[in-house]
């Protein structure tokens, strides 16, 4: 069954009891406090939208997470949000998520639909048809990117969408490389939270290395899932032309033992650090205390792409320049040369003279992640991102 949690609205929160506010139903395919730049963005988007006056409900998984933590995170919402458990066997599934997005339709009786994530999208779509509840989808870039009854479901449910939001200029162009021509189509970029991310006083990191194991050493971090998509491996090879520099990875090691045995041929095991997920607190401090962040992604067989590139941001927001992989998304969460550094995927010399050319000139290292700081604050926060997506709900919403 699905979790109910009605959560009173913020103290302060504009038209908390106001009847006659916009309504918006967001329906994700991930939600916090588990990982995901999908369930960061729909989290956001819902904070935002309540923040300037929508009423938001929200219709979502949670997994990887206790259900200690979900509880205690849904509590804390400005928004009630409605879980969705895992049911044995797909087609069961498949009705029982149906059901609950009618009931919430019914029920709250929404101005306006966003999905975010493939299989959210197809179950928005199919279930809003017919009904005068206009739907915005939003492309993070690996619906785009699928094979096979998954590419025709995500090209059949997009092309219904009211409006369709991507969050790069490259996702856009992979969604209309797929022959979604949207009705309504705008670029909105994801963003960061500068309360969670942000810099800390010295004495606040010095011991961050060592509570986390890791040595007074030379130290480039990368956040996200070790998957063959993000592209950790292309960093360990990398390590081999850059001496003394070690290696945080802090995420689910989904393929955590891939990394280590790679990193045991090249012979770098030693400078390779599987941190797993951290909280807020020691993520933070890490990167504070961090010389550098990379986040070299691929194209994978399957068609799967990086979107964006939430990580790169969240960095920013502890004045950390970024050396990224060109050819996605995350060339356009950086300015090459200014806050960061593009290289070609699957390339570990190209990366590696990037580490060496940063690591070896300190001044325009902390200059870059200054720069990176700046422009986050200035123009990639979530409060940056909202009126955008504020002012395309509400025309959505008119018509």
């Amino acid at each position: 069954m699905a979790s109910r949690m009605p959560v009173p609205a913020r103290p302060g929160s504009p038209h908390a009891d106001d009847a006659s506010a916009r309504r918006c139903l967001v329906v994700s395919s991930e939600f916090p406090p588990g990982p995901g730049g999908i369930g960061t963005q729909a989290h956001q988007l819902g904070v935002g939208l309540r923040n300037r006056g929508w009423q938001v409900r929200v219709l979502t998984n949670q997994d990887y997470a206790s259900e200690a933590e979900v509880a205690a995170f849904n509590g804390a919402q400005p928004f009630e949000v409605v879980r969705l458990r895992r049911i044995a066997g797909p087609a069961f599934e498949a009705i029982y998520r149906s059901v609950e997005l009618v009931r919430l339709l019914r029920s709250f009786r929404p101005h306006v639909l966003v999905a975010s994530g493939s299989r959210a999208v197809m179950l928005a779509a199919a279930r809003a048809a017919g009904r005068t509840i206009p739907l915005v989808a939003v492309g993070h870039g690996t619906e785009f990117g699928g094979r096979g009854w998954e590419s025709r479901g995500v090209r059949w449910a997009f092309r219904r969408s009211a409006a369709i939001v991507s969050v790069s200029e490259f996702t856009r162009s992979q969604m209309l490389r797929l022959g979604v021509v949207p009705r309504k189509d705008r670029v909105i970029p994801n963003g960061a939270d500068p309360a969670r991310f942000r810099v800390l006083p010295r004495t606040e990191t010095v011991r961050a290395k060592a509570e986390l194991g890791l040595p007074e050493a030379p130290l480039v971090v990368t956040v996200g899932n070790v998957t063959a998509r993000k592209g950790q491996d292309v960093v360990v090879r990398a390590l081999d032309a850059v001496p003394d520099l070690h290696y945080a990875i802090v995420g689910m090691p989904t393929r955590g033992e891939e990394i280590r045995r790679l990193a045991a041929e090249i012979g770098v095991s030693e400078r390779v650090h599987l941190l797993g997920r951290l909280d807020d607190a020691r993520l933070v401090r890490l990167l504070n205390a961090a010389d550098l962040f990379a986040m070299t992604s691929r194209h994978t067989a399957d068609g799967d792409f990086e979107g964006y590139g939430i990580a790169v941001v969240e960095a920013a927001l502890c004045a950390l320049p970024a050396i990224v992989s060109d050819g996605s998304g995350l060339a356009e969460a950086i300015v090459h040369g200014q806050t960061g550094l593009c290289v070609p995927q699957e390339d570990p010399l190209a990366t590696a003279a990037a580490l060496r050319e940063l690591l070896g000139d300190s001044a325009r290292r902390r200059e870059m992640g200054q720069a990176a700081r700046r422009r986050a604050e200035a123009e990639q926060t979530w409060d940056c991102r909202m009126p955008a997506y504020d002012a395309l709900l509400r025309d959505v919403a008119r018509r």
